[in-house]
Formats: structure tokens, C-alpha cells, sequence
């Protein structure tokens, strides 16, 4: 097996750029097209990419890792993810999740000089088969890994169910309350959902629409404007775009873009105006956007991205965790120091008795 290092997106050949794209890459999020957008909308003026790629004989993708180096931390190793990331993992070959693929690049990895004194990669899964993987390919390689928790991943298995088997499992409070308050809204107001899929003009024109409610709403201004139109064109032209916008009396009021791939869909981001808070067009969205996963899209998981929100508890069922690995290289002087201070402050957590530590300065 040959392992590649590609140091710009725009220099992984044809062959190998195809494979690593989707939909021969099933998870979107662990997919060319993700990275290269995220990197280009908004990691471009503090990364350089890193891009890893396990090849074999014959040409064939076995595994791949995406990563970069910053601007502010030389020797330091970091996966390409920022707060747009809902999670991080390798890729592997049409879904074929080979362990010895991974130890083989994981090991260029540690091998490559000057070596890195640190790797820091974010929003891995950790029930995921993977993320021990990692671990143990790093401690492998003579790296002393600390994880720590980032967030909380509410999902829903919704194998095998309609629709209405699934709302009539939700908590009586909220099926009462969105059946209520859409049969009100559409009493007293001209109201429509509107969802735009695959084709172009329609992705322009709700994401224009999504971005006027994103604004009105209660959340902070996009950093990077460019993200979310570039990320719905992307999903758009892939087929696996689920960007719903409620109207009412014509002003959009409710907008979330779903990104469905494979038998998943993920439920990216959310907002509403809060002048038509009370009518609870947020719920009246979700509630149809749920009906077209389930019952037309016909997904087995439903994915509510990360956080703790208490309305995600209402509409999922399980809990994944979403946690970082700090791996600090003892065979170099700062990655020796690094790793001493990170299993100091992981002793004081644990003396103190602090469930959730977190990752180590660097």
C-alpha cells in the first residue's frame, strides 16, 4: 500500500479524486466535497490542508484522513474541521472500514520529519470503531493520546417505520402542541412549504430565503457568508439537498437545511423569525421535513447534529458523543512537555472529580 500526502485539494488526481468523493464516499461528511467546500469558505486564510490518502496497488482508495497545519502552531498536526463540523472521521474505500489501512497511514503520519511534536483532530464520534482506531494507531506509533468530550449527538433509528408511527412515539406535549398550532396557522394565514432539492435555481432562491430568516432569528450573523450557499449548491448538485422554508402570507418565517445521504439524513441547521415565534412555524417545518425523511427518502437515521439542546430530545431517541483526541509526540522535546502538562491537568480533573476533561494547551 502507497500512502499519498496531497498539500492542495486541487492536486489529488482524477482517479483518486473521484473515489474520494461523493457518492462513492456514502457519508457526505467524510467526503472530498465537504472538505475541499469547508476549506475554501472558511479555513483557507488559516490552513494549509494536509491530505492524506492510503492507496492500493492497483490504484484503489483504502483509506484517507483530512488534515492541515495553522498558521499559529508549527509542527502540530490538526483535522480539517472549525465550528461547521458536525463530525470527524477517516474515509474508506466504498464504505469498507479497513483497521489496517488506517494503523499503515497513521504510521506515515508519526514517520514523517521533521516529525510533528502534536496531533489535535476534533469531533470524532466515540462510539464510532473508528476513533479507537486512531488511538490505538497513535499510541502505536508512540504518541500519548488524551481524548476530551466536545458535545453531545442526539439521533433517531427510524428503520422499518411510517411517519406517523414515528410522531406517535414523540412526547404527547409536542404532537399536541404542532397539530394545535398548525391547525391555527393555516386557519388564519396563507401558508406554505416550500423545499428545494436538486435543482439550482430553486437551492438560490430558498438559501436567499434561508439566510433573510437566518438573520431575523435569534442566532448570530455567518461569519462566512459564502458557506452556506456554497454548502447548498454542493448538495444540491449531488442530490442529497433538503432545504425546507415555511411561508407565511408570502414572508418566509421558518427555513433548515437536511442534508440526506445514503439511508441518512442530518439535520445541519435550523432558524426562524422570532416575530412568527408564536405560531410555531419552526415545529410546523419540522414536523413535514421529518414525514418527507421518513416516508419518502426512506431513511433508517436521523441525525440532529450536535449539542444539547432539550427540544432534540422531544423528536430523537439516542445519544452518541462527540469528543477530540489530543496526541502529543514524547519522542520530541515539545511534544514531551506537551504530554507531561496534559496528563498533569488530567490528574487534577480527576481529583477533583470533573466528568468532562478537556484537551491540554498547545
Amino acid at each position: 500500500m502507497m500512502i499519498r500526502t496531497y498539500t492542495a485539494f486541487a492536486d489529488i488526481p482524477h482517479d483518486v479524486r473521484s473515489q474520494l468523493s461523493h457518492p462513492h464516499e456514502a457519508d457526505f461528511f467524510r467526503s472530498l466535497d465537504w472538505f475541499e467546500l469547508l476549506f475554501e469558505t472558511s479555513l483557507k486564510a488559516t490552513h494549509a490542508p494536509r491530505i492524506y490518502v492510503a492507496l492500493a496497488a492497483d490504484g484503489g482508495v483504502r483509506c484517507s484522513l483530512y488534515c492541515g497545519v495553522t498558521t499559529d502552531s508549527a509542527r502540530t498536526l490538526v483535522s480539517l474541521t472549525n465550528f461547521y463540523s458536525l463530525s470527524y472521521l477517516p474515509g474508506f474505500a466504498q464504505g469498507e472500514r479497513d483497521p489496517a489501512a488506517l494503523r499503515e497511514l497513521v504510521q506515515h503520519i508519526a514517520a514523517e520529519r521533521p516529525a510533528w511534536k502534536a496531533l489535535r483532530l476534533s469531533t470524532l464520534i466515540d462510539e464510532a470503531p473508528e476513533s479507537g482506531w486512531l488511538v490505538e494507531g497513535l499510541e502505536a506509533s508512540g504518541f500519548r493520546t488524551e481524548r476530551f468530550f466536545q458535545y453531545e449527538n442526539w439521533y433517531a433509528n427510524v428503520a422499518g417505520q411510517t411517519f406517523e408511527d414515528y410522531f406517535a412515539q414523540r412526547p404527547s406535549q409536542l404532537r399536541n402542541t404542532v397539530t394545535r398550532k398548525q391547525k391555527k396557522l393555516e386557519k388564519t394565514h396563507r401558508t406554505e412549504i416550500r423545499i428545494a432539492r436538486s435543482d439550482p435555481a430553486e437551492a438560490a432562491a430558498v438559501v436567499r430565503d434561508f439566510i433573510a430568516v437566518y438573520e431575523s432569528s435569534w442566532k448570530q450573523p455567518e461569519p462566512f457568508p459564502d458557506f452556506i450557499p456554497t454548502l447548498a449548491a454542493r448538495c444540491a448538485a449531488l442530490g442529497i439537498l433538503r432545504l425546507g422554508a415555511l411561508y407565511v402570507d408570502g414572508q418566509a418565517a421558518a427555513a433548515q437545511l437536511w442534508i440526506t445521504a445514503g439511508r441518512r439524513t442530518i439535520i445541519y441547521k435550523l432558524a426562524y423569525d422570532e416575530k412568527f415565534g408564536p405560531l410555531g412555524v419552526g415545529s410546523i417545518l419540522s414536523r413535514e421535513l421529518f414525514r418527507v425523511a421518513i416516508d419518502e427518502d426512506r431513511v433508517e437515521e436521523i441525525d440532529y447534529g450536535v449539542g444539547s439542546d432539550a427540544y432534540k430530545k422531544d423528536w430523537m431517541t439516542a445519544v452518541r458523543h462527540i469528543r477530540g483526541i489530543e496526541a502529543f509526540n514524547a519522542s520530541t522535546a515539545a511534544g514531551f512537555v506537551l504530554a507531561a502538562w496534559a496528563r498533569t491537568k488530567s490528574a487534577v480533573k480527576k481529583w477533583r472529580g470533573e466528568a468532562k476533561p478537556a484537551g491540554a494547551p498547545t
